[in-house]
């Protein structure tokens, strides 16, 4: 596999508001899907985003207008949160940044979670 099958990417997790923001080149690099999901490996930490084909109760939408650069993505998921958060052991008062790789052959995007940093996020006045 070359360098160019595989792109650097981000996930950040809101967690005071409980909301996933997603990068849009990964999205676009897994194949740009109608539907996606996550899943977490066996010792926690690796969370993996997929393409989904099906909705049902781990699919997440991804609406038309993020390909179109109209709108950022973002998921709202109160459970991922806060399993992330006890698994790992973040402050649910922060926010996090992880990276990750995306395999565009494969379509997957892996985010390293032991690698998660704390972001600053500013207040609306």
């Amino acid at each position: 596999m070359t360098r160019a099958d595989k792109t650097d990417s981000y996930i950040s997790f809101y967690l005071k508001a409980n909301r996933i923001h997603i990068f849009v080149n990964a999205l676009r690099d897994i194949g740009e899907p109608k539907r996606i999901c996550f899943l977490l490996d066996d010792n926690g930490e690796t969370l993996v985003m997929i393409p989904h084909g099906n909705r049902d109760l781990i699919s997440h939408n991804v609406p038309n207008d993020i390909y179109r650069g109209m709108k950022c993505m973002e998921v709202c998921s109160k459970k991922l949160c806060q399993l992330l958060a006890a698994l790992r052991g973040w402050n649910p008062n922060y926010s996090y940044r992880i990276p990750g790789i995306v395999d565009i052959d494969q379509r997957i995007a892996k985010y390293n979670l032991i690698k998660a940093q704390p972001i600053n996020v500013r207040k609306s006045h």
